[in-house]
């Protein structure tokens, strides 16, 4: 998990976290208030602070289990990177813990975490609909599909 937290300082650039001070623990009250309000608007202010609170708790908490993964999240690979990717790779930690604070059990859940990315992903294409991201439009096109579980679920041949 530490190098969760590393990982996500660098692509966040250290955002900081508002609300809680250095070695305070974040309430599941509280994280599930930060992804209420980056659901309704992940790129305001606000939805970017609670991004920060959401990173925190995944990383803290032993009452959730995020697997970060290319096949989840294959906008981590693009070249160059592309812009949207830290709050892309937000939307992915939201969703999945959202889901799992939800069922109250710590199993990773990248389905939902896929699901909220997409959603993140169609409002970002409100705001600028010249966006698109080819590895996410693979995404949308397989849970169009019916085929979003069926591709995560699926083992990747070396």
């Amino acid at each position: 998990m530490r190098l969760l937290a590393v990982f996500l300082l660098f692509v966040l650039g250290g955002l900081p976290v508002t609300g809680a001070e250095p070695g305070d623990s974040i309430s599941k009250e509280t994280v599930l208030k930060a992804i209420a309000a980056f659901r309704r608007d992940p790129t305001s202010e606000l939805g970017r602070g609670s991004s920060a609170i959401i990173l925190r708790f995944a990383n803290d908490s032993p009452d959730v289990l995020v697997t970060l993964s290319p096949k989840s999240m294959p906008w981590i690979e693009d070249k160059p990177p592309v812009a949207e990717g830290p709050l892309l790779l937000a939307a992915f930690i939201a969703g999945n813990v959202r889901s799992q604070l939800a069922r109250g059990t710590a199993k990773d859940d990248s389905l939902a975490g896929v699901e909220q990315v997409i959603e993140t992903y169609r409002q970002l294409q409100r705001a600028n609909p010249q966006l698109k991201i080819p590895s996410v439009e693979r995404l949308v096109d397989l849970a169009e599909r019916d085929k979003l579980r069926e591709y995560l679920d699926s083992v990747d041949s070396i």
